[in-house]
């Protein structure tokens, strides 16, 4: 499906995952702006200045009166945003810059920011095209309304460096709560799960896994480390254990995750293939031709380039990683994981919502064994239970069960291979009187 995003992403289905923004992103189409609304044009170019008021919640009502240093000064965009970059790209997580840059170019295609100066974005001017653009529901419909104000006041504040002039409460009103994403079906995961098992290249299949089984963000598993996984009596991984604290990974939140036997062996395989030390990480950048540099961390956008290609090789039902991360979430819940296993699991930390949960506080090896015992196989093998074939079985019943867990002969057929085999070894009973 080739269609734009509400935010405007590429119409290659390119729409990043992020935890930080949730489905009202998703429903800004592209619209024209309504001249003729008389709500709009509130602002008027000749009122006399007058002294900044604020509103209850701080926000500036009239700021016709700011001492604006170069305020006269046409506002350069390009600028604008490197500002924007330079200081809330530092306290800003994940993907939300980036999403409130792509927030701020469709304000400035709508409006064309470099007509005005900083006196005029300051003033009435700014608090025009502000409602104009944050009240045209065709550009910014209500579930979206509460993000894109959001970003515009960022840029406004540290991109150009001058208050915002628009009261929310006065020139908003009450804002709509966000909206949450929900989980996906099981039957539109049950494809990629597929998928995987199948998947012959063991960079894909740890790369598509750490998602699915682990339900981390897409920027943690580029941060994982070959010496984070901590290793069983046999030699193979059993758990990935991160503190936050690393150098260099002061974006990571602590990871705690007993590995499922899928995700234990792929990472198994993949080590095998590559001369991997402990600092290098576990999924490194991938060039286009395939070569693999051992030492170099993929960046995060990235990782989506490689899902897609994990997505077009199987021909798959399109899902982002953040779509796998609520259903990780979701089947966690029913397979009656803790709520404490499960921010271990994936990384998330304490909300503040349930003090109970502040002081629910167990020992790593607990949150380990839990998982262990809960979702012995993971999310993936509670939704597609892991049948062992045992040789306690005689063996053409193994390899006739084993085939039929394969996809090789339907369940039809393994009934007659079954019932066949039952009838040669039942012994008739004595003196049987046949009619």
């Amino acid at each position: 499906m080739n269609s734009t995003d509400s935010i405007g992403h590429p119409k290659n289905r390119d729409c990043r995952a992020s935890d930080k923004f949730t489905s009202e992103e998703h429903h800004i189409p592209d619209g024209s702006v309504d001249e003729d609304n008389t709500l709009l044009n509130q602002g008027k170019q000749n009122e006399p200045e007058s002294e900044p008021q604020f509103g209850e919640d701080g926000a500036i009502e009239s700021v016709d009166k700011v001492d604006i240093s170069d305020g006269d000064s046409l506002v350069n965009v390009d600028q604008i945003i490197e500002n924007f970059k330079k200081l809330a790209g530092m306290r800003l997580r994940g993907t939300t810059p980036r999403r409130y840059e792509h927030v701020f170019r469709r304000f400035d295609k709508t409006v064309n920011l470099e007509q005005y100066n900083k006196k005029q974005l300051a003033g009435s001017k700014g608090k025009e095209l502000l409602l104009q653009y944050l009240l045209d529901k065709n550009k910014v419909p209500e579930p979206s309304k509460r993000v894109h104000n959001a970003a515009l006041k960022t840029f406004w504040e540290d991109g150009l460096g001058i208050p915002y002039p628009i009261n929310i409460r006065k020139h908003l009103g009450e804002l709509p709560p966000v909206q949450r994403r929900q989980s996906p079906k099981d039957s539109d995961v049950l494809p990629w799960i597929n998928a995987i098992e199948h998947e012959e290249e063991p960079y894909l299949r740890v790369l598509a896994l750490m998602i699915f089984q682990l339900g981390v963000r897409p920027s943690h598993a580029c941060l994982f480390r070959w010496k984070h996984i901590n290793y069983g009596l046999d030699g193979r991984p059993e758990s990935i254990i991160t503190t936050g604290r690393e150098p260099g990974n002061k974006k990571m939140t602590p990871v705690k995750a007993r590995l499922p036997p899928d995700l234990s062996d792929a990472l198994s395989r993949l080590k095998s293939t590559i001369n991997a030390m402990p600092e290098d990480p576990i999924l490194p950048h991938r060039r286009p031709s395939g070569r693999l540099e051992h030492s170099v961390s993929m960046p995060s956008n990235h990782y989506w380039a490689q899902w897609l290609r994990f997505e077009k090789k199987h021909q798959l039902n399109h899902l982002r990683p953040v779509d796998l991360r609520h259903w990780v979430a979701t089947t966690c819940r029913k397979a009656g994981l803790s709520m404490a296993a499960r921010n271990a699991l994936q990384g998330h930390k304490f909300s503040g919502e349930n003090q109970g949960e502040r002081y629910d506080n167990p020992q790593d090896i607990d949150i380990l064994e839990e998982q262990a015992r809960v979702l012995p196989y993971g999310p993936i093998g509670f939704i597609c239970p892991k049948m062992e074939v045992t040789q306690a079985l005689p063996v053409e019943l193994t390899d006739a069960l084993g085939s039929c867990l394969k996809g090789d002969i339907l369940i039809s057929q393994l009934m007659e291979k079954v019932t066949a085999y039952l009838l040669r070894q039942i012994k008739k009973p004595e003196n049987t009187m046949v009619a």
